[in-house]
Formats: C-alpha cells, sequence, structure tokens
C-alpha cells in the first residue's frame, strides 16, 4: 500500500510510484504524465492519436478509453485489442490529469483480455492510459501501428 493509495489526494502533488523493471529504463513519472526517453505520453497520444506504442524497443502500450462498464466487476473498453500476457495491466496509469479519486479494480480491455489494473475510481470515456509492455512479448495488436 502506498501513500496514493491511503490519500488519493496526494496524487494531486506526487506521482504515484511505479515498479522500474517493468518500464523503459528510460521512464519518469509525474502528477499527470508518464514521461518516456524524454518524450511525453500525452504529447504523444494529443500528435499521433491512439492507440499506439511509444518507446525504447515499443515498451509502452498508449490507449483510450472508449467506454465504462460498472456492475458486479467494473469493466473500462479501450481503442487497443491486445494480449492479457503481453502487458504488465497492474502498472497501469493514467495520463493526462490527476485525479484525488480512491483506486478501485478495473479489467481493461475486450472479454477475452481479462487485464486487472488499479486505477483511480473517476477513470472514464476519453481517458488515456499507458501500460508497460512484458519485455520480449510481442502483444498480438491488430489495432496499434508501429511509431518511429
Amino acid at each position: 500500500m502506498t501513500l496514493t493509495t491511503i490519500l488519493p489526494t496526494l496524487r494531486l502533488s506526487i506521482p504515484d510510484p511505479h515498479t522500474p523493471g517493468l518500464w523503459p529504463a528510460e521512464t519518469r513519472m509525474t502528477v499527470t504524465d508518464v514521461i518516456v526517453a524524454g518524450v511525453s505520453l500525452s504529447a504523444l497520444a494529443a500528435a499521433r492519436g491512439t492507440p499506439c506504442r511509444a518507446a525504447a524497443a515499443d515498451g509502452v502500450l498508449l490507449m483510450r478509453v472508449t467506454g465504462r462498464v460498472d456492475g458486479v466487476s467494473r469493466r473500462l473498453l479501450v481503442d487497443a485489442e491486445f494480449d492479457a500476457a503481453a502487458v504488465c495491466a497492474g502498472e497501469s496509469r493514467l495520463v493526462g490529469r490527476a485525479s484525488r479519486a480512491r483506486a478501485a479494480r478495473f479489467e481493461i480491455g475486450g472479454p477475452e483480455c481479462g487485464c486487472l489494473a488499479e486505477l483511480p475510481g473517476d477513470v472514464g470515456i476519453g481517458d488515456l492510459l499507458a501500460v508497460p509492455i512484458v519485455r520480449g512479448a510481442a502483444p498480438t495488436q491488430r489495432r496499434v501501428a508501429r511509431l518511429s
């Protein structure tokens, strides 16, 4: 458990912690963004659109929330299709804004994905998410274009 989990309002002044070994080596978290190899992922999404893969060895998948289903389990529908084994969904980050909402567990992706992530409970349509790709994995993405 982290300070930002206990006191979500701290996310307005300090970024949620991340596991460095799961993100590309050049990754730095800010309150509202993820910077990889000097590139802002929110700026990358604005320039190139989503979904896209970014950074060293295509180490991060950037996607936009297209739908939210609240029920017995919360689900976020996104504009990328990917294999659950190819991403570190537990490291998912909200990009582009800071949230003071308590963390909630979401399933990300389509019905066959089953990726679970802890994200701010107010994540909704239009929000941008970044998730590291497992080293050596080749995500099966039909709609994700490689960026150079």
